[in-house]
C-alpha cells in the first residue's frame, strides 16, 4: 500500500506539470487576438504616466518612436495584485476579507512546501538534518504550516458561506466551486489534524520528499498525513483543469489581456495574426456589410462601403 502512496505522489506531481503545460499552450495557441480593454493606467508605462493614467498613444507621432516597456513596473505591478489581491480588496473589500486568507493560506503551504525541497537537497548533499540550520527550518516549517492551514480552512469555510448568503454569488456559483472549495477546507482541516497529532509535521513532510527523492517507500508512520496527502494529490491534478487555474494563468492573463497594448505596428506577430484573420469566409447577408449572402472575405467587407450606390446592370 505504501508504494502505492508513493506512486501516486509521482503521479500527482507529473500529472500537475502536464496539465498546467497543457493548460498554457492550449490558451497560447487556441486564443484569438483579443480586444484591448483600454484599461489605465497600465504600470508597463512607467511611474510618471501610471500616476495618471497615461499612455504612450498620447505623445505626437508615437507610432515612429521607439518604445519603451517598463518591465519592473509589470513584475511589481503582478507581485501586488498576487500578494495583497489589490483589485479585490479595492472593488470589494467584503469578499476580499475572506478571500485573501484563504489565499495567504496557500502562498505559506506552497512557499512551506519549496523550503522543504530545499532542504532535503541540503541534506542529500551531506548536510547534516539535526545541525542547528535544519532545526530552524523545522521551527519555520512547523509554524508555517500551522498558520497556512488555519488559513485555508477558515477562508475556504468563509468563501462557502459567503457564496450561498451573497445573492449575486449565489446565483453564479456552480456545485463545482463547492467542491472546489469543500476540497480546501479538507485539505486544511487534515492538515491540522496531521500537525496535532504527530510530533513534528516538518519531519513526517521532510521524510516524505526524501523517500520521493531516494525511492525509498517506507512508512511514514502517520495515517493523519497519508489521508493529508492523499487530498493533497487530489488537489494537485485539479487545479488545472478547474476554476482554480487562475492560479496557473494569472501572469498571462493580466500581461497578454488586461495590460497588452501593444499597437499592431510594434508586432510582426499581431500583424501576422490580422492578415491570417482577414482571410476569412463572410457569409453573412446583411446590409451593414453589404451581404448578399456570396461568400466574401474580410478584406472584401473591409474595402468595400455598404452604403455606396448599386450600378445598375
Amino acid at each position: 500500500m505504501m508504494t502505492l502512496f508513493y506512486l501516486l505522489g509521482y503521479l500527482a506531481v507529473l500529472g500537475f506539470i502536464c496539465l498546467a503545460a497543457l493548460k498554457i499552450r492550449t490558451y497560447l495557441k487556441a486564443s484569438p487576438l483579443h480586444i484591448r480593454w483600454e484599461l489605465y493606467p497600465i504600470p508597463h508605462e512607467g511611474p510618471k504616466k501610471e500616476a495618471y493614467g497615461g499612455s504612450y498613444m498620447e505623445e505626437k507621432d508615437w507610432w515612429t518612436k521607439k518604445r519603451h516597456v517598463d518591465h519592473w513596473g509589470d513584475i511589481k505591478g503582478i507581485l501586488v495584485e498576487v500578494l495583497c489581491l489589490h483589485a479585490t480588496y479595492e472593488h470589494n473589500p467584503k469578499l476580499w476579507i475572506r478571500t485573501y486568507p484563504f489565499h495567504v493560506g496557500m502562498y505559506m503551504l506552497m512557499g512551506g512546501t519549496i523550503i522543504l525541497v530545499c532542504a532535503v537537497l541540503l541534506q542529500l548533499f551531506g548536510v547534516d538534518p539535526q545541525g542547528a540550520l535544519m532545526t530552524f527550518v523545522a521551527n519555520v516549517i512547523n509554524a508555517v504550516v500551522l498558520l497556512g492551514a488555519f488559513c485555508i480552512a477558515g477562508g475556504g469555510i468563509a468563501l462557502i458561506l459567503r457564496r450561498r448568503e451573497d445573492a449575486g454569488l449565489k446565483k453564479y456559483t456552480t456545485v463545482e466551486q463547492y467542491i472546489n472549495l469543500g476540497s480546501f477546507v479538507l485539505f486544511g482541516l487534515l492538515t491540522l489534524c496531521a500537525w496535532a497529532f504527530n510530533p513534528s509535521y516538518y519531519q513526517l513532510a521532510r521524510d516524505f520528499i526524501y523517500n520521493l527523492f531516494t525511492f525509498n517507500f517506507q512508512p511514514l508512520g502517520s495515517a493523519w498525513f497519508v489521508l493529508n496527502m492523499l487530498v493533497g494529490f487530489f488537489l494537485m491534478i485539479a487545479i488545472p483543469v478547474t476554476n482554480m487555474g487562475h492560479l496557473i494563468m494569472k501572469y498571462f492573463l493580466y500581461h497578454d489581456i488586461r495590460w497588452g497594448d501593444e499597437a499592431t505596428v510594434y508586432s510582426d506577430k499581431n500583424k501576422k495574426i490580422i492578415d491570417e484573420m482577414l482571410q476569412y469566409q463572410v457569409t453573412w447577408a446583411a446590409p451593414h456589410i453589404a451581404g448578399d449572402g456570396s461568400p466574401k472575405t474580410w478584406v472584401d467587407v473591409a474595402t468595400s462601403n455598404p452604403a455606396a450606390p448599386k450600378n445598375d446592370e
